[in-house]
């Protein structure tokens, strides 16, 4: 039975650095012998444009865009020129990383999409957000753009499951015209958890076993999202 190699390419973006990051990638690696990190080297030539200073969407995706070359360059090194690798079967890409694509169609390989966030999302994304969502400098193009470079891919992969977003992940199965194909993983989390943050989940799934049932309301805010305690207070007041 042959083993997959899977490589993942990480780009170092300085405003969202995690001092945990390292070691939590150091110890997959330690324990999967199939899995391995490649860091790209830091781009020089990186300058975001005026616009993208005010728009998170676009200069993540200007800094990404500024690494196509270097990706080329290590998969061709690391993998495609090392015997013992064996043959680039395909290329994954996150939905930001949509640029990328172009590298896939040099190397004459299938790019496929791995969407992080939910269903519905995703069906957004194909189908156009609302603008007034966005904001305007970048925001909406840069997100609409990527979602129209989804369709060059040559599958859909999503991170939820079809129980969980029943109505969304059926629509996008029954869209053959617009949408390729899709197919959902169940959610990729860290189920044992960051054992160095000691959360003391006890305490956690007490305070959300004692309300009332139906009285507790999860949010997420993406993974760069933040409030403070005031602002928490208020979203909650207005739920």
């Amino acid at each position: 039975m042959n083993m997959v190699l899977k490589t993942f390419l990480l780009m170092h973006y300085a405003r969202n650095r995690n001092a945990m990051t390292p070691t939590y990638i150091k110890s997959l690696a330690a324990s999967n012998s199939r899995i391995r990190f490649i860091n790209l080297p830091p781009s020089i030539s990186f300058s975001p444009s005026q616009e993208a200073n005010k728009s998170i969407e676009k200069i993540v995706t200007e800094f990404i865009g500024c690494h196509k070359a270097s990706v080329k360059e290590v998969i061709v090194k690391h993998v495609v020129s090392s015997s013992d690798q064996g043959s680039l079967a395909r290329l994954v890409v996150d939905y930001f990383y949509t640029s990328m694509i172009d590298k896939g169609n040099e190397l004459g390989v299938p790019s496929y999409l791995f969407f992080p966030s939910g269903a519905p999302y995703l069906g957004l994304l194909l189908h156009g957000l609302p603008e007034f969502l966005l904001n305007k400098y970048g925001g909406y193009t840069t997100l609409m753009n990527h979602g129209r470079r989804f369709k060059e891919t040559n599958r859909i992969i999503v991170n939820t499951f079809e129980e969980l977003e029943s109505h969304a992940v059926k629509s996008l199965l029954k869209d053959f015209e617009n949408v390729l194909p899709v197919y959902t993983v169940e959610p990729v989390i860290d189920v044992k958890g960051r054992q160095s943050e000691k959360l003391d989940l006890d305490e956690i799934m007490k305070c959300l076993d004692d309300p009332p049932d139906s009285s507790v309301v999860f949010l997420c805010f993406g993974s760069w999202g933040s409030f403070g305690e005031e602002q928490v207070k208020e979203i909650a007041l207005g739920l």
